[in-house]
This record gives structure tokens, sequence and C-alpha cells, in this order.
């Protein structure tokens, strides 16, 4: 009965495997073109011999002498013939040991010797009792070139010239005060122009200034709400700065209706606005 119970029908007849149908390998039609360029450009790039011959196969191994190769034929240059070399019938071919010259290295050394002239003394100190040495020449504690003329007139020279202001400083010191007299009067007679600022061109500036606010703030409502990086808070500070001085400008325009305006004759460009 338990034997029974453990059966079932479905398991009875044994359910057939469906063949698993695998994709075709992928082919590219370029395998046949790659292949062939290949073969043909195996050799190409060989380093070792020459180009045209074709090594065994690594099955063969190496033997003796097998590797010969036939080098082209050269012709053999044959050099010109040596000019013939001209003596001189008068010239001695064979000349003795005797009258060959000799340098007498002995001789030569006694007359250096005889004809030196010997150092001159030089002048030291001795500063402590230990022996140390000061020399005076080189320390710059004895006069040099006190008997040489040149020196003397150069010294002489500088001595008259010591002290004393050259020239070409006076000159430039001349020009200096004349530029200034001139910039002092210029100063003096060009006074700042003022000018009443016409209705007219008030109201093209207030326009000019109304579009430019409006324009800013359309800009300034097109900005993200949140403001989590760095260029968007820098672009909002900066419109909200320029919003402001444009309207501190329609503000003074709107307010003041006589205006006087001083332009500089250097920078015309700049100009103040005054309130009357």
């Amino acid at each position: 009965m338990m034997n029974s119970c453990k059966e079932n029908v479905t398991r009875l007849i044994p359910i057939p495997k469906s063949p698993v149908v695998k994709p075709p390998i992928y082919r590219s039609m370029y395998t046949d073109s790659i292949k062939k360029t290949f073969k043909i450009n195996k050799d190409c790039h060989r380093t070792m011999g020459h180009a045209q011959i074709h090594l065994n196969p690594p099955s063969v191994f190496l033997k003796k002498h097998t590797r010969k190769t036939i080098k082209p034929l050269v012709e053999f240059t044959r050099l010109c013939q040596p000019k013939e070399i001209k003596v001189n019938k008068f010239r001695k071919t064979n000349l003795n040991e005797n009258e060959k010259k000799k340098k007498d290295y002995k001789r030569i050394n006694i007359l250096e010797t005889v004809q030196k002239i010997p150092p001159l003394i030089r002048h030291k100190v001795q500063d402590t009792r230990n022996g140390h040495v000061i020399l005076l020449d080189k320390a710059g504690l004895e006069p040099m070139y006190v008997l040489k003329k040149l020196y003397l007139m150069c010294f002489i020279i500088f001595l008259k010239s010591f002290g004393k202001t050259p020239d070409y400083i006076f000159k430039l010191n001349k020009e200096k005060g004349k530029t200034r007299i001139i910039q002092d009067e210029q100063k003096k007679t060009v006074e700042p122009i003022l000018r009443c600022l016409p209705e007219q061109e008030r109201s093209d500036l207030l326009k000019g200034l109304k579009t430019n606010w409006s324009q800013l703030q359309e800009e300034f409502q097109l900005l993200p709400m949140i403001t989590d990086t760095l260029p968007k808070m820098k672009k909002k500070t900066i419109l909200e700065k320029q919003l402001k001085d444009l309207e501190k400008d329609i503000d003074l325009l709107e307010r003041s209706p006589f205006l006087y305006v001083c332009s500089d004759n250097d920078d015309d460009d700049d100009e103040e606005n005054y309130e009357q």
C-alpha cells in the first residue's frame, strides 16, 4: 500500500527532451580577403636575411651549410695607377747619424736657469703667535700703481668731479619744471563744463534703463528655484546686483527733473550726474 501511494501516473511515460537548436555562428564577409592579405604580407617585415629567401619549416632541423645565399656578382673595379713621385736628384737620401742634429737638453736648461729673473720678495705680516701669515698685496694693505702717470691723472680728474652733480641732471630738472608749470596753467584755465540734460535725452535714458531692467527681470525669473550649485548661486547674485543698480538709476532719473552732467576732458565717456 505504501508503494502504491508513492507512484505517480504522469511519470510512467518518459517525456522526450526537445533538442536545443543553436543559432548559426557569425561569419564575416571579409574573412577570405583578410586571409589572402595576411598570406601576402606575411614575409614583408622580416629583419633577418634577404626578403626573397624563404626559410625552411620548423620540422626540418638546421644543418650546416644549408642557408648559403648566392650573392650578386660585382665586377672588380681597378683603381687608377698612382702617379710617379718626382724625387729631387740633388737631395741627399742617406744621411749619416752624426750629421743629424740633436737637441742638447742640458745646455737649454742651464741657459733658462741663468736667464730666469728671480721672484720678488712678497711682503708678509704675521698676526698671531701660531704663525698665521697675511699677504699684504692680496689683502689690499699695500699701495699699488702709485708711480703710474695715467693712473694719477685719472685719479686727479676723479677728485675734481667727485661730489658734483653732472650737467645732464640739471637739464632734466629744468625740463621737468617747465612741464609742471605748463600742466598747472592748463589746470587753472580748463574748468569742468556743466551742461543741463535735456528732457528728450532724459526720457531716452529712462526707456533704455527700463528695457534693460525688464530683460534682466525675465532672466532672473527663469532661474531655477533651488540654487544648489556654485554657478547657479553666482549667477543669481550677479543678476540681483545688476537689478539693484538699475533700480537706483531709474529712481534717480524719475525723482530729479533737472540734471547737470560734468564731462572731463581726459575721459569723455565717464559722466557724473548731479541732482539740483
